[in-house]
């Protein structure tokens, strides 16, 4: 209790807490972190002020810099720190977490609470527009190269438009993204980009091969051409490995033969 105590009663220091099983990340304002031996669900109860914005992270409402609703149904909205940093609102408590920032946001960075949804990626797809009113199946991109994220999802928007695309630069909150989602509305397939962040994506990887409800979902991880990146991503149970180099200006055609083989060769798993 030597570094709990001290550091709940000094809340304003405090940037927000990342819930690990029995344990917590504690990340300060100016940087520092600390874990502690608490669950969130404990930290939640010492600090009302603070807000739960998913699962697994616990915000500090002062240090929120904007609010964003929700792209579409049945997505979430994300959270922006003052610091940058992006946290998804899980859109089972969208409405709740809008309602107590309302008093800490300025009017410029409130944003309406619209209906229940997951932060993923700031553009639309077009294709959507002809799959409105009817359940789209998705595919999720993990990678924190935007040009790539852009001409990912232009290339699947072209050549897949039965398939809609979400990109995330951060693959840390992903499980908890799915977990939120209904059974039918899990993606058919995931691409990790393992280039960059190689360690938070083998991480992510494993977790989501050890939930016996996520584990069906394909993933594949994109990694840097080593033995020692093919064996990590293997060894964790990525259903492929394609080994790509960073800055590789093929990106989006590596994700377009992919999509090939996963979804016209491949038998995909029924969520239903």
């Amino acid at each position: 209790m030597s570094i709990i105590n001290p550091a709940l009663e000094r809340p304003e220091l405090i940037a927000y807490f990342l819930g690990a099983n029995n344990y917590s990340w504690l990340h300060f304002r100016n940087g520092e972190k600390k874990l502690l031996s608490k669950p969130i669900s404990y930290l939640e109860g010492r600090l009302p002020g603070f807000i739960r914005v998913h699962k697994t992270a616990l915000i500090n409402p002062d240090y929120v810099q904007s609010l964003h609703r929700p792209l579409r149904q049945k997505m979430a909205g994300k959270i922006q720190l003052q610091s940058g940093e992006t946290f998804p609102v899980s859109r089972r408590r969208w409405n709740q977490v809008a309602q107590s920032l309302g008093e800490h946001l300025s009017p410029g960075n409130n944003e309406e609470p619209l209906q229940e949804s997951v932060y993923l990626d700031d553009a639309r797809p077009t294709s959507e527009q002809s799959n409105l009113g009817r359940s789209v199946a998705s595919l999720f991109l993990v990678t924190s190269d935007e040009q790539n994220a852009f001409l990912a999802r232009q290339v699947i928007t072209k050549n897949w438009p039965d398939y809609r695309v979400e990109t995330i630069p951060k693959s840390i909150h992903l499980p908890e993204l799915l977990d939120d989602l209904a059974q039918s509305e899990l993606p058919v397939l995931v691409f990790l980009d393992a280039r960059s962040d190689t360690l938070e994506r083998l991480q992510t990887l494993q977790r989501l091969k050890n939930d016996p409800r996520l584990c069906r979902v394909p993933v594949v991880l994109l990694a840097l051409p080593t033995d020692k990146s093919v064996i990590e991503g293997y060894e964790r149970q990525a259903n492929s490995v394609i080994t790509m180099k960073e800055g590789d200006m093929a990106f989006a055609q590596v994700i377009d033969r992919i999509c090939q083989f996963w979804l016209k060769i491949a038998e995909l798993p029924a969520h239903c």
